[in-house]
């Protein structure tokens, strides 16, 4: 008998606990919605601002991938123009710049034929991309702006690099939008 009178005050004591609060859970609860909301806000505002960075970084990879072609490498093949190229350089060796590649590269960039422009930004890597090449002396005088295409409205990123032209320094400037 003593055992129906247990069950019988443990179903009372039960029923008397129906219904009651429990602070800590509900303290605890309220602390892990707001540590939850602060942790997903800050995951939405962090992707942003780091996407363009990213952003930024491939383009000035792409600008110093570009820079590196122009003035180290004679292109493909080495005697191109502007019907026949696979691989744009201007270089006649490492950084010495050939003058009769800065003429041919003029044509090419000058031409109303879509189809060789094209296929200058597609050597390069720059399907979505534009491009802008600068050669300047060092003064900052320029010698010559070639624009494949369209001029670049916004120049996102650029490398600056020192070469030879005709036994005189001169920096160019690859630019990438």
């Amino acid at each position: 008998m003593s055992n129906k009178k247990y069950l019988k005050s443990a179903m009372v004591d039960s029923l008397k606990n129906k219904g009651q609060v429990n602070i800590p859970f509900t303290m605890s609860l309220f602390v892990f919605i707001g540590l939850t909301i602060y942790l997903i806000s800050s995951i939405i505002g962090y992707h942003p601002s780091h996407s363009e960075a990213i952003k930024s970084d491939v383009l000035y990879s792409k600008a110093y991938s570009i820079s590196e072609l122009l003035i180290k490498d004679e292109g493909h093949p080495s005697n191109w123009d502007e019907n026949n190229f696979k691989r744009i350089g201007l270089a006649s060796e490492p950084y010495r710049l050939n003058s009769l590649k800065l003429t041919e590269l003029e044509k090419i960039c000058n031409s109303t034929n879509i189809a060789n422009i094209k296929k200058f930004r597609e050597s390069f890597g720059l399907m979505d991309n534009n491009l802008n090449i600068e050669i300047n002396y060092i003064n900052g005088t320029l010698i010559e702006d070639y624009y494949p295409g369209n001029k670049i409205a916004g120049r996102s990123a650029y490398v600056k690099r020192i070469c030879v032209l005709n036994d005189e320094l001169v920096e160019v400037i690859v630019y990438v939008g």
